[in-house]
């Protein structure tokens, strides 16, 4: 049986054995972990980002981190841990665009409620002020 084409009954297994190669730091386990699941992972990554180039850069970026064998989940956790990291990876970017927005607000908001007072004090003080005498000549 393949490894692209393993029943999910085989994952325990297959995991098991996944986590064992890159905790050796096998030359080729992080290829396997993308082989048995990449294509999962990158639909995920995509459902969350809606761009497939930025979602396959996403799951690269998470199944590179994994050389560190100090990251490794325990092997009943890997599915769902390697969706874990992909979700904070494709989130990162997100959160980031949306915290900038909100302190541009934020900046916004301040400058319009320091102006509008200001606006309203030369207002009055142009009322109270009386308009220069125009003098019409006639010649």
């Amino acid at each position: 049986m393949s490894i692209h084409t393993s029943h999910p009954a085989d994952r325990p297994a297959q995991d098991a054995r996944l986590v064992r190669a890159l905790r050796a730091r096998r030359p080729g386990a992080v290829g396997r972990v993308y082989d048995v699941h990449g294509a999962e992972l990158i639909e995920y990554a995509e459902e969350l980002l809606g761009d497939h180039d930025r979602a396959v850069a996403a799951v690269r970026s998470v199944l590179l981190s994994l050389r560190a064998a100090d990251e490794v989940p325990p092997p009943g956790e890997l599915r769902g841990r390697l969706r874990e990291r992909v979700r904070n990876e494709c989130q990162g970017p997100v959160l980031r665009i949306r915290l900038q927005v909100v302190l541009i607000g934020i900046v916004l908001g301040a400058v319009l409620a320091a102006g509008v007072p200001a606006a309203l004090d030369a207002r009055e003080r142009a009322a109270g002020a009386r308009a220069p005498v125009t003098r019409i000549s006639s010649y």
